[in-house]
């Protein structure tokens, strides 16, 4: 059903040269920037135990679910390209029902082709 929320994980890959303080600072601000939308919820997905020594919650820093009705697909993708493209290194794989695909901020024809089928698949 349309009208029942769905989950879609979000990996933030920000790019090769990235260390872990970036790829959670891109997290965040895009955490924010999702959570301007009417979306249920965006949390950042936590990751099995954390290393001895290590201080706080184990968190795959750069990893976040979006709880939303599916008809909203269409406007979360476009606001992540919109984010990507002012992030030109980095890259956001989109995953739900076993289904992938990754988006950036300047995809091409064929890429933004595949977006929608995903967006198509997903939001009915």
């Amino acid at each position: 059903m349309a009208n029942q929320p769905a989950q879609f994980m979000l990996h933030i890959d920000a790019g090769p040269e990235a260390d872990k303080e970036e790829q959670a600072r891109l997290a965040q601000r895009l955490r924010e920037n999702l959570l301007e939308l009417d979306v249920d919820n965006v949390q950042q997905v936590h990751s099995g135990t954390a290393p001895a020594g290590a201080k706080g919650d184990p968190v795959a820093l750069a990893t976040l679910a979006v709880t939303l009705a599916p008809l909203l697909l269409t406007e979360v993708m476009k606001a992540l390209q919109t984010w990507l493209s002012r992030h030109d290194r980095a890259s956001v794989s989109v995953e739900s029902g076993g289904e992938k695909i990754v988006v950036t901020g300047s995809p091409s024809k064929e890429q933004q082709q595949l977006i929608e089928a995903f967006v198509n698949r997903h939001k009915t």
